[in-house]
C-alpha cells in the first residue's frame, strides 16, 4: 500500500519535500541521548535528522505554557515541586532544573526547520499553543492528546493545524478519532507485545484513510520492529533514537567533522 501525502501537507500548510516519510518524529526530542524534553535533547534530534519533535505541555501557576511531560518535577529532576504550583519566573529559578517554554522550542523549530508534535497534557495548552503557532505563522505543527476533549475543544474552534489523538492499545483508534475530531490516528502500542507491528494491519490503515485520516506510530527503538514500520504507508514514527530511523544524517556530520 502506497500512500500520497502530498494533499495532507498543501492543506495544512506542511513543506514539501522535507524529508523522507515517515517522517521521524523524535520523541521528547533525542531523549535517548539527553534528558528529555529540554533544550539540549531538541537541538540532538534535530541534529540527528529528526523531521519533528514530539513535546509535553503543562502549565504554569501564572498561565505559560511549558515543555515537560511531569507535572511533578521528581522523575526527571529529583525535585518535590510542581510545575502548575509554580510561576514561570519560579521553575526558572530552581537550581538544576531546565524546563523550556513552549514558546522557547518553538522558536528553536523555526531555528532548525524542525516541525512540532505537541502533545498537550495540562487542560488549556491547547489553545495557548495554537494562538503561539499561529501568531508565528509556523505551520509545520501537530497538536494532540490522549485526553479527546483538548482535541475536540480545537476541533469545535475550527483550528487549522491538524489534530491528533494518541490512542492506548485496546482501544477503538477509529472511535476516538471521531470523538476528538482528529485528523491523524496516534497509535501508542510500544507495549502490545512482540511484534506490535503486526496490530497495524491494512484493514485499520485503509479504514483510517478512507475517513481522511492519517496514522503516527508509537515511540520504537527496537531496530528490527522499527524497520517493519518504516516500511508502512504512516506520516511519522516517534524514537527516544531518531539515529536509528537517519543513520544517513549522522554519517554526513560525522564526514563534516573529518572535513
Amino acid at each position: 500500500m502506497t500512500r500520497d501525502f502530498s494533499a495532507f501537507f498543501e492543506r495544512y500548510g506542511w513543506p514539501l519535500g522535507k524529508g523522507r516519510l515517515p517522517f521521524c518524529i523524535g520523541h521528547r526530542g533525542a531523549s535517548g541521548h539527553e534528558r528529555e524534553n529540554t533544550i539540549a535533547a531538541f537541538r540532538r534530534a534535530a541534529e540527528l535528522g529528526a523531521e519533528m519533535w514530539e513535546l509535553d505541555t503543562q502549565l504554569t501557576k501564572d498561565g505559560v505554557v511549558v515543555v515537560s511531560h511531569d507535572d511533578h518535577l521528581e522523575r526527571v529532576f529529583g525535585i518535590d515541586r510542581r510545575i502548575s504550583e509554580m510561576t514561570a519566573a519560579e521553575l526558572a529559578g530552581l537550581d538544576g532544573v531546565d524546563v523550556p517554554s513552549f514558546s522557547e522550542v518553538a522558536a528553536l523549530g523555526r531555528e532548525t526547520g524542525t516541525g512540532l508534535y505537541v502533545e498537550l497534557k495540562a487542560p488549556g495548552t491547547g489553545m495557548r499553543c495554537w494562538q503561539h503557532l499561529a501568531e508565528m505563522n509556523q505551520r509545520f505543527a501537530c497538536l494532540g492528546s490522549f485526553d479527546t476533549a483538548q482535541v475536540r475543544e480545537l476541533s469545535d474552534a475550527a483550528c487549522d493545524f491538524p489534530l491528533s489523538v494518541l490512542i492506548r492499545v485496546g482501544h477503538d483508534p477509529h472511535a476516538l478519532g471521531d470523538e476528538a475530531g482528529a485528523d491523524i490516528l496516534h497509535l501508542c502500542w510500544e507495549r502490545a507485545g512482540e511484534r506490535p507491528q503486526d496490530l497495524v494491519t491494512d484493514a485499520l490503515m485503509r479504514r483510517a484513510f478512507d475517513a481522511g485520516r492519517e496514522i503516527v506510530l508509537w515511540h520504537e527503538e527496537r531496530p528490527a520492529i522499527l524497520d517493519d514500520l518504516m516500511k508502512l504507508p504512516v506520516l511519522g514514527i516517534c524514537t527516544d533514537l531518531p539515529d536509528l530511523m537517519r543513520p544517513s544524517a549522522v554519517k554526513e556530520k560525522a564526514v563534516g567533522r573529518q572535513g
